[in-house]
């Protein structure tokens, strides 16, 4: 019998002696606020901007979503997709270590502008129109010196 309580208590003590191994996700998983995500990604953002790497940081300062552990950017197009695809798992490890959390995911949706029913304006013609339904006065002025908008 007292055997038995020695025999298990070495395994107790082992135990303790050893900590059981642990995954990094599961050692570091700080929680975070969008507050400290945002203040982490202006330090990134100046870090670029250090190193003159003007269009990581212009998607670095798109707006962003936090979903518990899912940070989600917004972007405007393909092309800063790619980029964003290009700094990805740079992004990923510095937010993971400075925001001590290791469960951090990192996603990118194209969000669509808005045009409010407006038409985009292309030509001369559709520019000075929308100017003129801004501003009648500008009609005066452009009979008064004779105007074009085709040259």
């Amino acid at each position: 019998m007292v055997i038995e309580q020695n025999s298990s208590l070495a395994v107790l003590e082992a135990e303790i002696a050893e900590p059981s191994p642990l995954k990094p996700s599961e050692q570091l998983a700080e929680i975070f606020d969008l507050a400290r995500l945002k203040f982490e990604i202006n330090e990134i953002i100046e870090d670029y901007k250090l190193h003159h790497r003007s269009l990581e940081m212009t998607v670095l300062k798109q707006p962003v979503i936090l979903d518990k552990e899912t940070i989600t950017f917004q972007l405007n197009g393909d092309i800063q997709e790619g980029i964003f695809q290009k700094i990805k798992p740079d992004i990923l490890q510095i937010l993971r270590r400075k925001l001590n959390n290791y469960s951090i995911h990192l996603e990118a949706i194209i969000k669509e502008e808005e045009n409010e029913g407006k038409r985009k304006l292309y030509t001369s013609t559709d520019k000075l129109n929308y100017l003129l339904d801004k501003s009648p006065a500008l009609m005066d002025l452009k009979r008064r010196f004779g105007l074009e908008t085709d040259f």
